[in-house]
């Protein structure tokens, strides 16, 4: 497994460096999407959409799916480097997609649901200190996973919409684009909608294994009433 994890994502990696050079038409053929219908209707209504996936497969080429698309989808990403934020960025840019600092860019996001965009967020494990984060059941054990989009979400009224890119198990197209319908933040408050999140991810991360691209052994023991 941990072989297995390894060539997907050198070869994950791989095709985001080739962005640059690729016609839409040839992106496009690289995926097979399902249920992007509804991230397409939200938009269509004017509502801001909080879609948020885990470490899992090429996520940045999902990102960049979406912008191929035509949908105004803004990133939020880690700052490491400078240059090596200077180089990826402009992969990530090559389709459109549009890139936000998690360490400034928290307003702007804001800003940009209520406009009606598409914000795109990396949720599974809590980066940075200080950053709120919640201890959710994970497979055996229990992890902690950002609060943020569900603060977000009960903020500003946006669905959150869960999605994940992987490996396609025909081979052909190479991947598979997952959206699950939107959750509602209307009734729930910041734990339970963060629970619900987690709970996604967990399904999609034990159908995937050896795509999950999380190295950090944040594993605390299973609570008995999670």
């Amino acid at each position: 497994m941990a072989r297995g994890l390894f060539r997907h994502m050198f070869e994950d990696a791989t095709d985001l460096f080739r962005l640059p050079s690729m016609t839409r038409d040839q992106i496009l053929a690289l995926v097979h999407t399902e249920g992007i219908e509804e991230l397409t209707r939200l938009h269509a209504q004017g509502r801001g959409v909080i879609v948020v996936t885990p470490h899992l497969g090429p996520y940045e080429l999902g990102g960049a799916l979406l912008a191929v698309l035509g949908l105004p989808v803004h990133g939020m990403v880690e700052e490491i480097y400078p240059d090596t934020n200077s180089a990826l960025a402009s992969y990530r840019r090559a389709t459109g997609m549009q890139l936000l600092s998690r360490n400034t860019g928290l307003r702007q996001l804001y800003r940009l649901l209520k406009e009606g965009s598409i914000v795109l967020l990396v949720a599974d494990r809590v980066i940075g200190e200080g950053s709120e984060g919640l201890l959710v059941p994970f497979g055996d054990a229990m992890r902690s996973v950002p609060t943020g989009p569900a603060a977000f979400a009960i903020a500003t009224g946006s669905p959150i919409v869960v999605g994940h890119i992987v490996r396609s198990q025909s081979g052909s197209p190479r991947y598979l684009l997952h959206v699950d319908p939107p959750i509602e933040p209307a009734g729930h408050d910041r734990v339970t909608l963060t629970r619900l999140v987690a709970a996604r991810f967990e399904t999609f991360i034990r159908q995937h294994p050896d795509q999950w691209y999380v190295f950090q052994p944040d594993w605390h023991p299973r609570d008995p009433g999670a």
